[in-house]
């Protein structure tokens, strides 16, 4: 979880000009064609990045503004997930660390 909360899958830059950091967490990594088809709704809103059994989406959007979201993934991907902000992602790792 420490080493999930350090990470930084996007500039800082980026990460400043967000209003929703999440994190969703996979049961097991993304295949190909599923990765490509998350990567392929990157846009000036939403970016997405992935490593492993993890999740990372950045959007210039509030979490319910946004287009994109935990059913729309799961529809897309067919694979169940769970989203978290990264400060509660963050404080559960300081908390255990």
């Amino acid at each position: 979880m420490v080493e999930i909360a350090r990470r930084r899958p996007f500039e800082e830059k980026e990460i400043a000009a967000a209003s929703t950091f999440c994190i969703g967490f996979l049961r097991d990594p993304l295949d190909a064609p599923s990765k490509k088809k998350l990567l392929s709704l990157r846009s000036d809103v939403d970016n997405f990045n992935v490593n492993g059994c993890e999740i990372y989406w950045l959007s210039r959007l509030g979490q319910g503004e946004a287009t994109f979201s935990n059913n729309a993934f799961e529809k897309l991907i067919g694979v169940r997930t769970t989203l978290r902000g990264v400060n509660t992602i963050r404080r559960i790792a300081s908390k255990y660390a």
